[in-house]
């Protein structure tokens, strides 16, 4: 009887793991810092940075002590091209990324070109508009997993069939996003951002499903201020897909260390960086950051988890990496944007 009432509780664990990560598959991977990726969340902001280019190499660890836990790894890179006749710009932007998830090893691999205009409309306003298209593949491994129908009512039996049909476990699809942005600054600065990715792009792998991939809208919003030696900036983000819905709030403390030039757009002074973010009923991320003569920039933070778990003692976090160089072809200085 306790072998029994084990072999079932093996099998259920098992199948619960399957059930969470095939719950989050539906959903897209995602960065706690999501100012980090900008292209992940809204295509409008592609461009909007000193310097000409911007490169970025991103690792996030999360929910260690579930199964395997999801893994995302990836690098974005964006170009900005200004204009020869006005102070509107263009930017161009590519973002590679790969999940991976729980027993299933259920990946998500995408690569996206970006295309952004950004138009000067006042001294003080920024309107932009971004368009994004890909590909995107999303693939599962179901090597290792048990099935309910695999219990023969004594013990788990691997050679049962686990009497489940799926079409393919790999799936491809091309990927359409845009977004539109604005960008103000006088007394008080702040942006306003909106984004939706997805336009029904059917990704289902059981036999004669219909299910698609949903839409996923994400509001964006931020408000500075600039003090004499530091920058005090709250971020604030909303999205929705489908039934899932994540709120985002942050809070982010720069303090400037040395002098930029005062009659040149020269600006060469570093910054130390410290700061929160809350996703609503799931995690706490305090992170750190240096940025190097506004070249290099590394941030390095981490979910506490605050979301309770069933039968888990532990509260499993994960942390998240980032590392970005900004530079110019040919060691031109930029005029900084807006």
């Amino acid at each position: 009887m306790r072998k029994e009432k084990h072999m079932t509780a093996r099998i259920l664990s098992v199948v619960m793991i399957f059930l969470v990560s095939h719950a989050a598959f539906g959903q897209d991977m995602h960065f706690t810092q999501y100012n980090n990726c900008v292209q992940l969340y809204n295509p409008a902001m592609t461009g909007q940075f000193e310097q000409m280019l911007k490169g970025t190499l991103l690792h996030k660890r999360q929910w260690r002590g579930v199964s395997s836990g999801y893994t995302t790894s990836g690098l974005e890179a964006q170009y900005k091209m200004l204009s020869l006749y006005n102070d509107n710009y263009m930017g161009f932007g590519l973002v590679v990324l790969q999940d991976e998830a729980g027993k299933a090893q259920q990946k998500t691999f995408l690569v996206k070109g970006t295309f952004a205009y950004h138009l000067l409309a006042s001294d003080n306003d920024l309107f932009s508009a971004g368009f994004q298209t890909g590909y995107e593949q999303r693939s599962i491994s179901f090597d290792g997993l048990a099935w309910d129908s695999q219990y023969n009512g004594v013990n788990y039996d691997p050679t049962l069939d686990d009497q489940e049909r799926f079409i393919s476990t790999k799936r491809g699809f091309i990927d359409i996003g845009a977004g539109i942005h604005w960008k103000h600054k006088k007394k008080k600065k702040f942006t306003l951002g909106y984004s939706f990715f997805h336009s029904g792009q059917q990704i289902t792998m059981v036999a004669k499903g219909k299910d698609r991939l949903k839409m996923r809208h994400v509001f964006l919003g931020s408000w500075s201020k600039r003090y004499e030696h530091f920058d005090l900036k709250y971020d604030a983000m909303v999205q929705r897909q489908a039934g899932a819905m994540e709120t985002n709030l942050g809070l982010t403390f720069s303090y400037r260390i040395g002098e930029d030039s005062k009659y040149t757009n020269v600006k060469t002074s570093s910054a130390a960086v410290a700061g929160l973010f809350y996703r609503h009923k799931d995690a706490i991320h305090p992170f750190v950051g240096f940025e190097y003569k506004r070249s290099f920039i590394v941030s390095v933070g981490y979910d506490l988890r605050v979301a309770e778990m069933p039968y888990l003692d532990k509260r499993p976090g994960g942390i998240e990496f980032s590392l970005s160089y900004l530079g110019s072809i040919g060691r031109k200085r930029m005029k900084v944007v807006h």
